[in-house]
């Protein structure tokens, strides 16, 4: 009789400190995704216009501090200075190459063609998050600036 108490108060003080374990695990892992998640990315803005194209194109906000998973949406500006109604089409290229599968759009401008009135101005949006994916690829792991240039052409 006295040795199943024995045995049991074994079995209480293992399975205590077994959770106790378990939860200093749990919290570790915890904080170290938090930090990953709180990480920052400085998102450098650029934007240009084909020169045949008589547009101004800019944005309040070149450059964004952009925590991973955070959705973010930017105002681009576009004037025609021509005196004909043009339209253009914007493309954009993501610096290093590797990261533009972690910059997700959620809706882009770039989309579609554009069309102006003469002397006609516009505010043009994108809306995206940087992918939280990116935390696990080792590749990635050191990149704190993304560079995004945004280039309208002409259609």
């Amino acid at each position: 009789m006295i040795q199943k108490k024995d045995t049991s108060k074994v079995f209480i003080i293992g399975t205590f400190f077994l959770l106790i374990s378990i939860f200093l695990a749990v919290a570790i892992v915890y904080e170290r995704n938090k930090k990953e998640n709180d990480r920052v990315i400085k998102i450098n803005l650029d934007t240009n216009v084909e020169e045949n194209l008589n547009w101004k194109f800019s944005t309040k906000t070149n450059i964004i501090d952009a925590k991973i998973g955070q959705i973010y949406k930017i105002d681009f500006n576009v004037e025609n200075y021509s005196s004909k109604e043009t339209s253009g089409r914007a493309v954009y290229e993501v610096k290093p190459d590797f990261i533009k599968k972690y910059f997700v759009e959620i809706d882009c401008f770039c989309y579609k063609k554009q069309t102006l009135l003469p002397s006609e101005k516009s505010t043009y949006t994108i809306t995206f998050y940087i992918d939280p994916k990116i935390i696990s690829d080792l590749k990635a792991s050191d990149i704190k600036d993304i560079n995004i240039s945004y280039t309208f052409l002409n259609t």
